[in-house]
């Protein structure tokens, strides 16, 4: 098995700690290890070949924190485009270097039971030839609207099922409803496949994307620059919202592990534990004090200060984007 971690975001869920400079993937946020470097552990026993997308500002941060992976495995892109160009670059890569199974992940998340995990992936190894991509569904249990959904059509005398539909981030009386439906799963963002299978399937939804990214390929070499301007004029696209929500065939294999996105403070409060009794998650190099406080984080971080009860999460966003771009605005 090939395995490509996707390293190339730049999270503001998480700010202050989270930074454009630093984003969430290089930070220690669950163990004493970054995200990134959990993450290769968890699968290094799985496959010597492994791949990094990132981009170019994160290249030499991707080299610090995974020596192990040779600096040629490390692709690293001109501008940050969310999950579909990388990935069809990758798949486009691997289709003429052998077609390997391919696994695509996430750089960013945790996972309790690494043992689990690699289960899984390897359960849809075995499979993969049966679709154009599998997807690991994490059985929900509780309605999180935060989260993606696949909705398969039965569990019933199989190791992977047929996904029906991708529901992204629903209402809470959906959210609901799925918990107790036993056909939904949470969406990974995990994807198995055979780079040829997967490719055919992308051609046929998305063929102008596919397409500049091959001529991206083509170019890199021989004309820098004009592969830079190619890949600047892509979207910035998940491959849940280009290819995987139209896409036929795919199937899904179910992921218990303890697994967890970190997308916000509350799930880094639940996994590292509270810092106090009042049920607060505390992140700072000097003492802080909070009595009357509860169900709060507190992070002190070289971008700012954050005081933010875990019920206004939702709201974090917004500030960041309207706190940087007064940063972006008075320079």
């Amino acid at each position: 098995m090939r395995i490509l971690l996707l390293a190339g975001g730049g999270g503001t869920r998480l700010w202050p700690l989270s930074t454009p400079a630093r984003p969430k993937q290089f930070l220690p946020l669950v163990s004493a290890k970054s995200l990134l470097a959990d993450t290769f552990q968890r699968i290094a026993p799985l496959s010597d070949s492994v791949f990094v997308a990132t981009s170019e500002e994160y290249g030499d941060l991707v080299r610090a924190e995974l020596p192990a992976v040779p600096a040629a495995r490390i692709l690293r892109e001109p501008a940050r485009r969310n999950s579909a160009a990388p990935i069809l670059r990758a798949a486009l890569d691997f289709e003429s270097d052998g077609d390997p199974v391919t696994a695509a992940l996430p750089s960013d998340h945790a996972v309790a039971d690494a043992e689990a995990f690699r289960k899984a992936l390897a359960a849809a190894a075995d499979v993969c030839d049966s679709a154009s991509v599998i997807v690991l569904g994490v059985p929900p249990d509780r309605p999180e609207t935060d989260f993606g959904y696949l909705e398969v059509a039965d569990l019933e005398g199989s190791d992977s099922h047929e996904v029906v539909r991708f529901v992204e981030k629903p209402d809470a009386e959906r959210a609901r409803s799925f918990v107790t439906s036993g056909r939904h799963f949470w969406n990974a963002g995990v994807f198995v496949f055979r780079p040829s299978r997967f490719l055919a399937e992308a051609r046929r939804v998305a063929a102008d994307l596919v397409e500049t990214v091959d001529r991206y390929r083509d170019r890199l070499a021989a004309d820098p620059d004009g592969a830079r301007a190619l890949w600047e004029s892509l979207p910035a696209i998940s491959i849940d919202y280009a290819v995987m929500e139209k896409a036929r065939d795919v199937r899904a294999v179910p992921l218990s592990a303890g697994w967890s996105d970190v997308g916000s403070w509350r799930a880094v409060r639940d996994l590292r534990g509270a810092s106090d009794g009042a049920g607060n998650l505390v992140v700072s190099e000097t003492p802080v004090l909070a009595p009357g406080v509860s169900e709060t984080a507190i992070v002190v971080g070289s971008e700012g200060v954050l005081v933010l009860p875990f019920e206004m999460e939702k709201e974090l966003r917004g500030a960041v984007e309207r706190l940087r771009g007064k940063g972006e605005a008075g320079e």
